[in-house]
């Protein structure tokens, strides 16, 4: 029969290599969850720069925006003699026409009595 000291030995043995083995593990996780924070942070700044060269792209096409529905007005005004655009400027008056007779269109529907 192990006696009563042999145990208390043997499991404060057992203790010490367990907390040993415990603090390894603590630190071994310590560096995981900073490297895991790293790549967090780096994934964040990555993902709000995108979003900011979004942010960009849609102000830029903006100003193109702006600058196109500029030329028109003054081209349709005869302000600027660009004959280059008169078959984009046909276009848009033909998708204009379309658009009010379209417009007509819903309104009769609407109207209908069900």
């Amino acid at each position: 029969m192990a006696k009563k000291g042999d145990f208390q030995k043997d499991f404060g043995k057992f203790m010490e290599q367990a907390k040993e083995k415990f603090r390894e593990i603590g630190k071994e996780v310590n560096v995981l969850a900073k490297k895991s924070e790293k790549e967090i942070v780096k994934a964040s700044k990555t993902g709000k720069i995108h979003i900011d060269i979004m942010g960009l792209g849609v102000q830029k096409e903006k100003v193109y925006y702006d600058i196109g529905k500029k030329i028109v007005s003054l081209n349709v005004r005869k302000k600027l003699g660009i004959s280059e655009i008169e078959s984009h400027l046909k276009k848009l008056r033909k998708l204009e026409s379309d658009t009010r007779k379209k417009k007509r269109e819903l309104s009769g529907v609407r109207k209908e009595k069900k």
